[in-house]
């Protein structure tokens, strides 16, 4: 049997199948998508919503005497029932502040939005903080939150600082240290003189930190050790050596209880730093935070709430101790608290 084919009615209907799955690929998508969104997307209540921002705001140190709540103009059956003017320090970005809300909801829990305005009355003149910023949240398409938050000069947060010396790193090389090496953050690193010393020093001051030398009964290097059967000569010779190959360092430290600061060669030795001028610092001085006795960070509560304004607190504490602390460390630098290098305060301290 023979069949006859229209080879252009072929091409048509090929073309238009090729045209139908192409506009197939393109609706079906989008209807799934909608679908998806659509169940992502969910109403909480206001009361749920101000808790969360209450939360975050004073997350930041904003006090409760800074959150003035204002009386929405509403009309009947509007929505918004919670309606805040916050006041905000001007050492805070209130970016800052607006991303931890936004990032404090779930999925399709709320809309965000915010804008720019100029505030009625302002007393800055600096036109970077010269301006207010409003927030809305809105949850299953209804406004349930506003905010305008404005900067006040008049008003500060904590202005307390901290530095901590961590000792430990006259151990060995472990992932700790390195990581601490690498870390941003400040601090003195404590270390017991040694040719190995030289070699994390050098790493230190790659990465932009500071050093203290810890004097003790440990030193095992001879050109550094204090032994109580050294002549007078042997004791000076080991203190030019700790001074001549570690001049750099922050601070000379001992610890006031060890048996080496009780022995009869200690008062020599503080003789020879005195007379050079050179503070030769007690550890005790400081906060031994891993000594409290109490869990680690109501310690550091401790020593936080403990604190003279505007003064900075040095604390003295493990490798090991200083890296679990550090979800307490970005809580409180959240609030205001400053945490610095101790060269500084360390070279002033009392």
């Amino acid at each position: 049997m023979n069949y006859s084919f229209d080879r252009k009615k072929i091409v048509t209907i090929l073309f238009a199948l090729a045209f139908l799955l192409l506009l197939l690929n393109v609706i079906i998508p989008r209807i799934f998508k909608s679908s998806v969104d659509k169940n992502e997307s969910k109403e909480i209540y206001s009361d749920e919503i101000n808790r969360k921002f209450l939360s975050d705001v004073q997350g930041f140190g904003i006090r409760d005497e800074w959150i003035l709540k204002q009386k929405p103009n509403k009309n009947p059956g509007d929505s918004l029932k919670y309606y805040y003017e916050v006041n905000v320090p001007v050492d805070l970005p209130i970016a800052l502040i607006l991303n931890d809300v936004d990032n404090s909801f779930g999925k399709g829990e709320i809309e965000y939005s915010s804008k720019e305005i100029r505030p009625k009355e302002s007393k800055i003149k600096d036109s970077r903080l010269n301006r207010a910023t409003v927030l809305v949240l809105r949850s299953g398409g209804f406004e349930k939150l506003k905010a305008e938050f404005v900067y006040n000069p008049a008003i500060q947060r904590t202005s307390n600082s901290v530095g901590f010396l961590v000792s430990g790193f006259s151990s060995p090389d472990t992932v700790l240290q390195y990581e601490l090496i690498n870390s941003p953050e400040n601090f003195l690193a404590v270390l017991i003189p040694s040719k190995d010393a030289l070699e994390k020093i050098k790493r230190l001051k790659a990465r932009d930190k500071d050093y203290a030398l810890l004097l003790n009964d440990d030193i095992s290097d001879l050109d550094y050790k204090f032994n109580s059967s050294y002549s007078i000569d042997r004791l000076k010779i080991s203190v030019r050596s700790v001074l001549g190959d570690f001049p750099n360092a922050a601070a000379y430290l001992y610890d006031g209880k060890s048996s080496f600061a009780s022995s009869s060669i200690f008062q020599l030795v503080k003789k020879e730093f005195d007379k050079r001028k050179i503070r030769f610092l007690d550890i005790n001085r400081f906060d031994l935070i891993d000594e409290r006795g109490t869990p680690l960070n109501i310690s550091f509560e401790l020593v936080l709430n403990q604190s003279e304004e505007n003064k900075t607190e040095l604390i003295y504490i493990s490798d090991e101790n200083y890296n679990k602390l550090k979800p307490e460390i970005i809580k409180y630098r959240k609030t205001g608290y400053k945490f610095i290098n101790p060269y500084t305060s360390i070279t002033d301290f009392k």
